[in-house]
């Protein structure tokens, strides 16, 4: 069975305004038994059990975790990556702007949050050093994209003396990604992609920057065997 990367959207779930409706988020103030609710949803729409699907309490730091068979999906773990080699087992990682990217290797997956924060320091890079050794895709959902992700003039000039995208006032996290990947990993990558659809723009996608208040949807990397 080959490995599965999904994106979800705020839509199909239980959890109520501003939450509304498929918030995957604990942290947010939304209802915990509705937050879990969802989750076990989408659990059981992966065809997995609700025990093999991990969430991450993301910090915008470059922190990395790894879970097997023997991880307990109710520890709490402070990161923002999580990678695994155990068939059959979900990674989450929770965004309501920032990039949410997944790797499906040919002997791991990992489930990566990545923020500016992160993007600068070198979360990316950190993760492909676990994949050094396979070959590997690479896919992005819904994040805040080029032309609306607006940031001040220091940060700016220190993201264009990284090498990363920019625009005029702009940061592009999910092209700058894809920078990384492709100058990083050579021929092990088999192919990398975002899916186009910016946070702030859409309606169907919770956005911190647009709202506020608000919930966070996931990207889910789903291990195969």
């Amino acid at each position: 069975m080959e490995s599965r990367a999904i994106f979800t959207s705020r839509s199909g779930g239980k959890s109520g305004a501003p939450y509304g409706s498929r918030n995957l988020a604990l942290h947010v103030g939304d209802d915990p038994e509705l937050v879990r609710q969802n989750r076990e949803d989408l659990a059981h729409e992966l065809s997995i059990a609700s025990e093999r699907l991990f969430f991450m309490e993301q910090n915008h730091g470059v922190e990395i975790q790894i879970v097997d068979e023997a991880s307990d999906h109710r520890k709490i773990r402070t990161c923002d990556a999580l990678v695994t080699s155990t068939p059959q087992t979900a990674l989450a990682v929770l965004v309501a702007d920032c990039a949410p990217l997944l790797i499906r290797g040919e002997r791991a997956s990992a489930a990566v949050h990545v923020g500016w924060r992160g993007l600068f320091s070198g979360i990316v890079e950190k993760v492909l050093e676990r994949f050094a050794e396979e070959r590997f895709s690479a896919s992005i959902g819904a994040t805040i994209c080029g032309e609306c992700y607006r940031i001040g003039e220091d940060l700016l000039s220190q993201a264009q003396e990284r090498g990363f995208v920019t625009g005029a006032q702009t940061l592009d996290i999910p092209r700058s990604i894809l920078k990384i990947l492709h100058e990083q990993s050579g021929n092990r990558l088999i192919a990398a992609q975002w899916n186009g659809t910016c946070t702030f723009e859409s309606n169907e996608h919770f956005s911190y920057r647009r709202e506020g208040r608000t919930g966070r949807q996931a990207g889910v990397v789903i291990h195969g065997s």
